[in-house]
């Protein structure tokens, strides 16, 4: 049986950009009856109500009677610019954060309950302050890469200018545990074929290793 008909997407806005879009040509040339609407935004969509296939969701997920499937872990580390750094010092523990410029997300339930560390065992989050903070992701990223303060960003999003120099991780000893990237979608039975494969597909190229690198510690 062939797939075809139409194939509502939505991601986040930053996230889409970098590994959602960039998918999309590449199934739609593998499956050529199929056509694709990909919305990008960082509200969550409401898939049900608003007639989207499937969903690539971020970070924790509410509690929902959506159908999720993790495709990869999402870790996060703090970054900042070696300029920030050499003018401001090194925080050696998470609680000396309130002494630094942290860019903070304004409005993103990703970070609605602060930055998440592991101390001393144990998942503890923080909320630091800063004199920036913006509601966008991209905003925050090239501040960091500035040298205005210290971000908490997920590994996807800093990878590349960590690799090349641009910017340091810091309190690498203290970083919580991954939480996921999801697939979400309404209902596990009766999805139609062209749903199902694009989920294979997501899986597939997320599950792959060399997909994400350069590697992040």
């Amino acid at each position: 049986m062939k797939a075809s008909g139409h194939l509502r997407l939505t991601a986040p806005a930053g996230f889409g950009r970098r590994h959602v879009a960039p998918l999309v040509p590449r199934f739609a040339e593998a499956h050529r009856d199929v056509s694709v609407s990909l919305n990008l935004s960082d509200r969550v969509v409401d898939i049900v109500n608003e007639g989207y296939d499937c969903a690539v969701r971020v970070g924790d997920l509410p509690d929902s009677s959506l159908v999720s499937l993790r495709l990869a872990d999402n870790r996060r580390l703090c970054v900042a610019a070696p300029a920030y750094l050499q003018r401001a010092g090194t925080p050696q523990h998470p609680g000396e954060l309130g002494r630094h410029q942290c860019l903070t997300l304004s409005s993103n339930a990703s970070q609605a309950r602060g930055w998440a560390f592991s101390v001393d065992g144990e998942l503890t989050h923080l909320r630091p302050s800063g004199r920036y903070d913006c509601s966008d992701g991209q905003v925050l990223h090239d501040w960091c890469l500035a040298g205005h303060g210290i971000a908490w960003r997920s590994t996807w999003e800093v990878e590349q200018e960590v690799a090349s120099g641009a910017l340091v991780t810091l309190l690498d000893d203290f970083a919580a545990p991954p939480n996921g990237i999801y697939a979400v979608f309404p209902q596990r039975k009766h999805l139609p074929l062209r749903v199902r494969l694009w989920i294979d597909f997501l899986k597939h190229t997320y599950g792959d290793s060399t997909y994400w690198s350069p590697a992040m510690p």
